[in-house]
């Protein structure tokens, strides 16, 4: 697959803006009974070391952060014990596009 290396960047931005929204959503109340995380603040740092990653193009980090988002993930489960299901899932689906589009780059 012959892509640009702004066209994968573009995806890797994208990828980073919607970490940044699931973070934005990991508040100091956030009750997180349901995730391996003792504190918000811990989860934040978490999501901040992925984007970190990402900017330096670090493409092992995917599959991290695709663990974060599947079923009973840490940010699914999140979202469901803080009253954000449904922006959860519009932004899950974006990355499954997202994590599929540049693993098929990765491997072709």
């Amino acid at each position: 697959m012959n892509v640009s290396h702004e066209f994968i960047e573009g995806l890797i931005n994208e990828l980073i803006s919607i970490l940044a929204s699931v973070k934005e959503k990991i508040t100091d109340g956030s009750d997180l009974i349901w995730t391996s995380y003792e504190t918000p603040v811990e989860l934040r740092n978490e999501i901040d070391r992925c984007i970190y990653h990402l900017q330096q193009n670090h493409k092992q980090i995917l599959e991290e952060i695709n663990f974060h988002f599947a079923p009973t993930g840490t940010f699914q489960e999140h979202s469901m014990a803080n009253g954000w299901t449904g922006k959860y899932h519009a932004m899950a689906e974006r990355f499954d596009k997202l994590y599929e589009l540049l693993n098929n780059i990765a491997n072709a």
